[in-house]
């Protein structure tokens, strides 16, 4: 039986190809990618010759069994997207189903992903963060992300596209959403930019030759929306009283006001 590799490759600078993926892909017998030309592009990179096959969303189904027999006449695979790792916001997920249904040894190799990198650069508290995939383009589904960002308790990071971008920024304003934006623009490549800024301001400030590429949102906390005003030394004493324990009282108010329960429990341990 062989093995199944995810991999994943640079979001823009070549130079992050690890070591162990290069060893990971020079050792399959099969690669498959999403767009075939992307991939054959990264293997040249590296002087491979590889068998590469095409695995996208329209041919997934069919893909999978082919995979599955590929596996049991014991060829290693390799699955690789465009850029970034593999079956965040790509296809891959109901092959993964199928593979670990037929026990077959999966290995996820650690690499570029542009949701790290552009939370990383947020200077948000990224502690817990929520990942939205791409923004919807209309809808309902639009309407929910926008309600979703309202009610925001911690940040979120998506994916927009280069000609939505303006748009997505003029239905915060419309929608009266003030949360601080992170616009990370070509992350890794040469000409990489960060904006930040509520998105009135994003909107002033983004020049329009800017507006192309690949875009990567971080959108902080609703503060005005995050927390509930509560006396934290009152309502401790009183659930004292009823003998919760502190640290679960801790992770109670916590959940109300978006604290860290540590530090929440530093304030009432002495009570």
């Amino acid at each position: 039986m062989g093995n199944f590799y995810i991999c994943p490759t640079p979001i823009g600078n070549l130079k992050d190809i690890s070591e162990r993926l290069e060893n990971t892909l020079s050792e399959v017998d099969i690669v498959y990618a999403e767009d075939t030309r992307v991939a054959k592009k990264l293997l040249s990179h590296l002087n491979l010759k590889k068998e590469v096959h095409s695995y996208f969303k329209g041919n997934e189904k069919e893909k999978i069994s082919e995979i599955l027999n590929l596996l049991n006449k014991d060829k290693s695979i390799a699955m690789i997207s465009d850029a970034g790792t593999p079956l965040i916001s790509d296809p891959g997920n109901m092959l993964i189903k199928e593979l670990i249904k037929e026990k077959i040894q999966i290995v996820s190799i650690p690499g570029p992903s542009s949701v790290l990198v552009a939370l990383t650069l947020s200077g948000f508290d990224i502690d817990k963060f929520t990942f939205f995939g791409f923004v919807p383009k209309a809808g309902r589904e639009r309407s929910y992300f926008y309600k979703t960002i309202s009610e925001l308790a911690h940040p979120l990071v998506c994916f927009t596209s280069p000609k939505r971008l303006k748009k997505d920024l003029e239905d915060f304003v419309k929608n009266n959403l003030e949360n601080q934006v992170v616009v990370c623009r070509e992350l890794t490549k040469k000409f990489e930019s960060i904006y930040r800024g509520n998105a009135q301001e994003l909107l002033n400030d983004i020049p329009t030759e800017e507006y192309r590429g690949e875009i990567t949102l971080v959108i902080d906390k609703t503060k005005n929306k995050s927390a509930i005003d509560i006396n934290i030394e009152e309502l401790a004493k009183k659930l004292i009283m009823y003998e919760v324990p502190k640290r679960e009282i801790a992770k109670i108010i916590s959940s109300l006001n978006n604290e860290k329960v540590n530090k929440i429990y530093d304030s009432i341990k002495n009570l």
